[in-house]
């Protein structure tokens, strides 16, 4: 059944006025929502599982006040989908108080398509949205922009145990207090299609990888920065895969990895690691900064990165302390440090398959206490 703009809201005011549920058993679909924040917190909160909810074309849903507690909206705990035609929901932040947009609980299946998350800024985690564990999100032409969370995920927070699913959806401008500036990772998550950009937190600038499982399929990490380190992305545990992606641009002021920074098992396919930096004194890992993790190049390129600080700051391609790498038809190349090597600094050996390290500077490997097999001055 598809209900009109008014007779939609007037099935959800049934349910609420009357106790009495005026709507079929079956799922509900396609009830129609008026560019009206108030329609938009009732549709939310009484629309039946199952439901989809289509918001007025190029709408701004503006939030002045939270619904509960640190909930823009409604929490949304079965579920629901939600069609933005180009909409936006945002949190008026000259007035509003202190919350995120959308909290996702352990029972809540919440699909975003076409619509702009903008202003949240909850004060512990997901400033955007949270979804709490054993909780779906589904993201599709989705933008999450200028969010902030007190600690982490300043777009998405995905809890342990929870999944999300994100496709054709951008990050840009968000923050976070801890780790993740535009999403924060801990449960099972797959990208494709998206792009982080300008986001910004101390750990993982773009994206903080506590734990859990995740997959990011033609994947863009740019211009996101870190005070700490992981300028791109931090992954602490479990595995990681980047396919077909690019990690470019990012930066660190801390110490390690202008790029990435990683003790998980960390896999990159044909994915591009460029003009990376590492910036602050005696930075290590402009690139990549391996910790105590694995981490396999693949078809990949580790190109063009720096540890331009002060001080003894090395190896603009790859910092390795003790994790296993394995360099499988890939390069490291045209990297540069303030003092050798420039290019690899490890203190274990390399698996090497037909790659090469050329052309860093002030060295390709010379400096480090273990000199990769095949690396030459």
């Amino acid at each position: 059944m598809r209900y009109s703009t008014l007779s939609g809201v007037a099935a959800l005011a049934a349910i609420v006025v009357n106790g009495v549920s005026t709507v079929p058993a079956v799922a509900v679909s396609g009830i129609s929502v008026p560019c009206d924040t108030t329609a938009l917190i009732n549709a939310i909160a009484t629309a039946p599982a199952g439901s989809t909810l289509v918001l007025a074309r190029h709408c701004t849903y503006q939030l002045t006040t939270a619904y509960s507690g640190d909930d823009g909206l409604p929490p949304v705990d079965r579920q629901l989908t939600i069609e933005g035609r180009d909409s936006t929901i945002v949190r008026d932040g000259p007035t509003a108080g202190v919350f995120r947009i959308f909290h996702v609980t352990s029972t809540g299946d919440l699909r975003l398509d076409d619509v702009t998350i903008r202003g949240g800024n909850a004060p512990d985690d997901g400033g955007g949205i949270l979804v709490d564990t054993s909780g779906m999100l589904k993201l599709d032409k989705t933008t999450l922009d200028n969010n902030t969370a007190g600690t982490e995920g300043g777009g998405v927070d995905v809890e342990f145990g929870a999944t999300a699913y994100i496709t054709r959806s951008e990050f840009t401008f968000n923050n976070a207090g801890g780790d993740g500036g535009g999403l924060e990772s801990d449960g099972t998550v797959t990208t494709d299609g998206v792009v982080f950009s300008r986001n910004f937190a101390p750990v993982g600038g773009a994206i903080g990888h506590e734990e859990g499982d995740a997959v990011y399929r033609n994947t863009t990490l740019k211009n996101n920065a870190s005070s700490s380190d992981g300028g791109g992305i931090d992954t602490d545990s479990d595995t990681v895969q980047f396919i077909n992606s690019k990690i470019i641009d990012n930066t660190t002021t801390g110490t390690q990895g202008g790029g990435i920074w990683n003790a998980a098992s960390l896999t990159l396919i044909k994915t591009e690691v460029t003009g990376n930096v590492v910036g602050g004194s005696g930075g290590e890992g402009g690139g990549i900064y391996e910790d105590t993790g694995t981490l396999v190049l693949r078809d990949s390129k580790v190109d063009r990165n720096s540890a331009n600080g002060s001080g003894n700051s090395q190896a603009g391609g790859i910092y390795n302390t003790g994790g296993a790498v394995t360099l499988d038809r890939s390069e490291v190349n045209d990297n540069a440090s303030t003092v050798a090597p420039g290019g690899v600094w490890t203190n274990t050996q390399f698996t090497v398959n037909r790659s090469e390290i050329q052309r860093n500077i002030p060295t390709n490997c010379d400096g480090s206490p273990v000199i990769v097999t095949g690396c030459i001055g």
